[in-house]
């Protein structure tokens, strides 16, 4: 009997490749969210800070420049707020997208599986013909 060959290998190793190159891409976009995510904590964190010193500056001009540090570290974490929800979007839709391309895969996968136990359900049966065969041709040289 010849060689299992399936006629959509080709297609199951694109689909392979594009679903590796996906997942390395969501492993991208988590770890940009892990780091903005930490950048926002540490600038919340200042802001507190900032906020504890105002309350403790005694003198007009310190207070000024408490105000004027407090509301800068304030625009800087919207701003890495921001940074994190496109970031979080980003590895949403790649984490969509990465399902999408497991699934396509799984689908080809599952056909290249069915035909795999076909054939050997086939090749069985082609050696346990044979060896039937090579009985019957014993049997028959022994009468």
């Amino acid at each position: 009997m010849r060689r299992f060959r399936f006629s959509l290998e080709g297609l199951l190793r694109v689909r392979w490749v594009r679903e590796r190159q996906a997942r390395r891409e969501l492993a991208e976009a988590l770890r940009s969210l892990r780091e903005a995510e930490a950048r926002c904590e540490q600038i919340r964190s200042a802001v507190r800070e900032a906020e504890g010193a105002a309350l403790m500056a005694e003198r007009a001009g310190d207070l000024r420049v408490w105000a004027e540090l407090l509301e800068a570290r304030r625009r800087a974490y919207r701003a890495a707020t921001e940074h994190r929800a496109r970031q979080a979007e980003r590895a949403e839709e790649l984490w969509a997208r990465f399902l999408q391309l497991r699934r396509e895969r799984k689908a080809v996968s599952q056909v290249r599986s069915r035909r795999w136990r076909q054939y050997q359900q086939q090749l069985a049966r082609s050696l346990q013909g044979e060896a039937d065969d090579l009985a019957l041709a014993r049997r028959g040289r022994r009468s």
